[in-house]
């Protein structure tokens, strides 16, 4: 089975659009995580032309980017941001006010996690890799139970006699 590269790529871009205007460190980063998966996609051979395409035209805007931010604090920028995203997220889902935003809101933050990766030769430390592993899980949980029509909202832990 291939891996289709651009497919895995382009929600960072999405990411990036969206976040050009009042978050520019974070829009960078995530436009140089697309960039790296696709740059990925191309050292395996396995990139189509319109891929190919789309690596030169982000490579060309993240280039242009990086020339009018200051990166000097980027990781604890990036970081702290996947992590508020992360957080809100999770105290609306345990607060009870679990809903279809929230599906959006982990499936986000889970990419502004994955984001972190290149701050750590693309392999995420164990206590972000589990923010961004819960983050898709609880995306693919809410999301089904949308679909069956149930609630979303995580069961409260038992209480536990002492």
């Amino acid at each position: 089975m291939s891996v289709d590269w651009l497919k895995r790529a382009e929600p960072f871009f999405q990411r990036a659009d969206e976040l050009a205007a009042h978050e520019p460190v974070i829009s960078y980063y995530c436009r140089l995580h697309g960039v790296s998966l696709l740059g990925k996609g191309h050292q395996a051979h396995s990139l189509s032309s319109d891929g190919t395409s789309r690596l030169v035209a982000e490579l060309t805007k993240t280039e242009e980017q990086k020339t009018t931010l200051d990166l000097s604090h980027a990781q604890e920028t990036v970081e702290a941001f996947a992590l508020r995203v992360f957080d809100a997220a999770d105290l609306k889902d345990k607060n009870g006010l679990t809903d279809a935003a929230s599906k959006r809101q982990y499936y986000v933050a889970g990419q502004f996690l994955d984001a972190c990766a290149q701050f750590y030769d693309g392999q995420l430390p164990p206590d972000l890799a589990e923010k961004s592993k819960y983050a898709k899980f609880r995306c693919m949980q809410i999301h089904d139970c949308l679909r069956r029509g149930v609630s979303p909202v995580p069961e409260a832990p038992a209480a536990t006699d002492s």
